[in-house]
């Protein structure tokens, strides 16, 4: 990385490395550009916003995404899972679902995990965690038609149930803790109180209490050190994705 030309302009560094940060420069502007962002140049909300938008955008045109799509319909998932006589062909669409925490609040989750962590993170490493996470099956996804996909997305309190969702999503929240905020945990407090008597995991109150106390612990700025690191959801022996495979009417055994 320290292997680089400053160029010289009047004197003035317009490549400078701070802290090993490749960060451009213009004598005109009072704005620089920086490789990795961090809590600081990440402090104004439009900012932010805007790099968060950027990453979910770019993921969303990546191959690796579609290449996941098409890894999921080779497993049988080719029927809307509300609509069941609706299936993918030539002329019929279906469309990728994020239950539970839409992509824009895994972004955050993510990101927000590895600046409270790591301390900076770029476009690049985000966008390649979100793909790690689809890839490795640990976020919660369903297709649904376009109508159908429309009136989820458009209604934040329309959950799909347990039994029609693929993704072990419990997973993503243990790894990216540290990325809980207010929103997403109440998010998932919701859908955990809507579908406790189907869900296909042991989860009491006080593990709930636990979600909140990482939003809390990562809004308030605690030492994440002093928290410790054990799982806040405990997982039965039975895979939950082979379940949905074998037990789902449209995906054939």
């Amino acid at each position: 990385m320290n292997d680089f030309e400053i160029q010289k302009n009047n004197d003035y560094d317009v490549l400078t490395m701070d802290d090993k940060n490749p960060t451009i420069r213009c004598p005109s502007s009072d704005l620089d550009i920086s490789f990795y962002q961090t809590k600081q140049s990440l402090s104004d909300p439009e900012v932010y916003r805007r790099f968060l938008k950027n990453a979910e955008g770019r993921f969303r045109k990546c191959k690796e995404y579609k290449e996941y799509k098409s890894y999921l319909m080779s497993l049988g998932f080719t029927h809307c899972q509300i609509m069941g006589n609706i299936e993918a062909d030539e002329v019929v669409n279906i469309e990728l679902h994020h239950n539970i925490i839409n992509l824009f609040d895994i972004c955050i989750l993510i990101c927000e995990h590895i600046l409270n962590t790591v301390g900076f993170i770029s476009t690049f490493d985000l966008i390649q965690l979100i793909i790690n996470e689809h890839q490795s099956n640990r976020v919660a996804v369903v297709f649904l038609s376009e109508t159908a996909h429309e009136m989820y997305t458009n209604n934040p309190d329309a959950y799909i149930p347990p039994e029609m969702t693929f993704g072990k999503w419990w997973e993503l929240l243990a790894k990216y803790k540290y990325g809980i905020t207010f929103d997403i945990a109440n998010k998932v407090n919701n859908y955990i109180n809507k579908y406790r008597n189907q869900i296909p995991v042991s989860i009491n109150i006080q593990q709930q209490e636990q979600i909140l106390n990482f939003a809390y612990l990562n809004e308030y700025g605690s030492n994440v050190t002093q928290y410790g690191t054990q799982p806040y959801l405990e997982v039965k022996s039975e895979d939950t994705n082979q379940k949905l495979i074998s037990q789902n009417p449209n995906i054939p055994n």
